[in-house]
């Protein structure tokens, strides 16, 4: 167990609510929709590259940003998501910033200094627990058609299907809008935006349906924007929890509590209403542990890591594999056996616990995952991604063995003054669930986020007090 004497603070500039952020402005016209990709994108998979330091880190910053009522000493509030911000001038880069979100609240931290640069916080006084801020997403917006002006965006959502749409630079919340106005308990689960179509966004709900909507291009100062309902695609299960996007494979997935599901983005059939083609994954066990697929993440375009409750492993699959055999069978509501011939498989907590979300690095080929007792399973996953170690995903020859973690992050001993003086029982009295882990680019910081409302941020290296 490691000792720190590590920051722990709030702070920061509050993010303001434009006119338009209460709702949406029913006043701006009705717009065409493009059934067709932005004219500015293009495929963008960062090289991979193996870092010349050694994989070691250290705690830096541990922060409690998400207070309720601004409590120093709360440590209720679960925060749910941590993403790093792209570069909107380097796409497929990203930038030093890591928001995340939790009750009530998203905040915009810089990872280098632990600084929180801006914070939102919705009016709490008569919001319920639904109210809770589940899922964040980043999206760079095109201004022009050949994508040389653009703006960040962010989109978070959770209880009561509403979902905030914010333009950081600007320290505004621009707009508001209900995905279910009908059903007052309705929650959003997860969020994605289109890679081809940077202002269309998927909403995942608790009841696994997921919709589609455009939500249009903000113009700062005014900001005058109409989201407009595309699709709906209907529930085949139960809580989508997760949500990726295969660009390679024109493929979006979508991680349930009934299984792993894919369908392919064909825009005529969206634009026509049409069903789309559908596929089920069926992983190794699912009779015997389960089919709750409570995260996955796309380590590279064409390889998911799939995570499942119960099963005390994740798993990497060709994506590309599973499409092709899909085609050969040339029928709908497809379902593809994967078998573990067809995998990688890392070895996980054997936890009955859910809900702890992957985080990687595409460049580096890092993958993390937290645990319940605070711990982050690091897995140094590059040598199998480029073929140097052969195996399935690389068309290679199947593994007998399951791949270990690199390393094993504990929760450090933290000094903490504000529980202390609240006469509070210490952080690590009770279960320290990781709810989300994300990894910068090059794997130089990894963020983990918990539920008793702690932001940790971990730097790469190795501390200097403890040398």
């Amino acid at each position: 167990m490691q000792t720190s004497r590590r920051s722990m603070g709030d702070g920061g500039p509050s993010i303001k609510k434009t006119k338009g952020a209460a709702a949406v402005d029913k006043k701006v016209p009705t717009r065409k929709i493009i059934y067709e990709q932005d004219p500015s994108y293009k495929f963008s998979e960062t090289s991979v590259e193996k870092s010349t330091e050694p994989l070691a880190y250290y705690p830096a910053n541990f922060l409690r940003t998400h207070s309720k009522n601004n409590d120093p000493a709360d440590v209720q509030t679960q925060i749910w998501q941590c993403v790093f911000e792209p570069d909107p001038e380097d796409l497929g880069s990203y930038t030093d910033i890591v928001a995340t979100c939790g009750g009530s609240s998203v905040c915009f931290i810089k990872t280098d200094t632990g600084e929180v640069i801006l914070k939102y916080n919705r009016n709490t006084k008569s919001a319920a627990v639904v109210d809770n801020l589940y899922a964040l997403v980043w999206s760079s917006v095109p201004l022009d058609d050949i994508g040389i002006k653009r703006i960040n965006i962010v989109a978070t959502a959770g209880g009561k299907s509403t979902v905030l749409l914010m333009h950081p630079e600007a320290g505004v919340c621009y707009a508001m809008f209900r995905t279910v106005p009908n059903k007052a308990a309705a929650t959003v689960c997860s969020l994605l935006f289109h890679p081809k179509k940077a202002t269309w966004l998927f909403c995942g709900h608790e009841d696994g349906h997921i919709q589609l909507w455009d939500v249009g291009t903000p113009r700062p100062k005014k900001y005058e924007v109409n989201p407009v309902h595309l699709i709906t695609i209907p529930q085949v299960a139960r809580d989508a929890y997760n949500l990726a996007f295969s660009q390679m494979n024109n493929l979006l997935i979508a991680g349930c509590d009934g299984g792993l599901h894919a369908w392919k983005m064909d825009m005529d059939k969206i634009e026509k209403k049409e069903r789309l083609e559908r596929m089920e994954f069926i992983l190794p066990n699912s009779v015997k542990l389960g089919a709750v697929v409570d995260t996955i993440t796309l380590l590279r375009d064409d390889i998911l890591a799939i995570k499942c409750a119960l099963h005390a492993k994740i798993y990497l699959i060709k994506l590309s594999t599973l499409v092709k055999e899909a085609k050969q069978k040339r029928s709908t509501g497809l379902e593809i056996s994967v078998t573990e011939k067809m995998m990688v498989k890392l070895r996980w907590s054997e936890t009955d616990n859910y809900y702890m979300n992957m985080g990687h690095d595409s460049k580096s080929c890092i993958l993390v995952c937290g645990d319940d007792k605070g711990t982050l399973w690091v897995y140094d996953l590059l040598a199998y991604v480029t073929g140097s170690i052969q195996s399935p995903i690389t068309d290679g020859p199947v593994l007998n063995k399951d791949v270990e973690p690199a390393l094993m992050l504990e929760w450090p001993e933290l000094q903490d003054d504000e529980v202390e003086k609240a006469r509070k029982l210490r952080l690590d009295t009770y279960d320290i669930v990781v709810d989300n882990c994300s990894v910068s680019p090059g794997g130089r910081h990894i963020v983990a986020v918990t539920s008793n409302n702690m932001v940790c941020i971990w730097k790469r290296g190795v501390d200097e007090d403890d040398e």
